[in-house]
């Protein structure tokens, strides 16, 4: 079991723009406001999604598109490093119009068409990610 301590640091609260990319718009801001470890949470609405789903016996990610207007009923995750670069490990459900759930893996490709989020950043040692041969996932080391 890994287990570090850390203490609250700075906060932020906004909307992001309509249209633009949710995983890129937040990452973009990680890097900007140098947050190294954190915790995220966003709700709003996407225009079009991009998720994964982790197969485990495969060791791979299945991508997959939704297009078409769905609710973000949950976003949650993490912000850590991986080689030395900021990292955003995120998992959102999404609803659709017919009260459907989806959700997986946020990557690249979701575009916003509102979105509020809030970041948390935690003082302390930062989590590096590393590949793990048991999983076959970059986990916290």
């Amino acid at each position: 079991m890994l287990v570090n301590e850390y203490k609250s640091g700075r906060e932020f609260a906004g909307r992001l723009d309509h249209g633009s990319d949710l995983f890129l718009s937040l990452l973009a801001l990680v890097k900007e406001k140098d947050i190294k470890t954190g915790i995220v949470k966003v709700i709003g609405a996407c225009k079009k999604s991009v998720v994964a789903i982790y197969d485990q016996e495969k060791k791979t990610y299945h991508n997959v598109t939704l297009e078409k207007p769905m609710e973000i009923l949950s976003c949650v995750g993490n912000i850590s490093r991986f080689q030395g670069k900021p990292a955003l490990h995120l998992h959102i459900v999404l609803g659709d119009r017919d009260g459907k759930a989806f959700g997986g893996h946020l990557l690249e490709g979701t575009e916003v068409f509102a979105a509020e989020f809030y970041i948390k950043e935690l003082v302390g040692d930062s989590l590096e990610r590393k590949y793990d041969e048991v999983t076959g996932l970059n986990l916290w080391n």
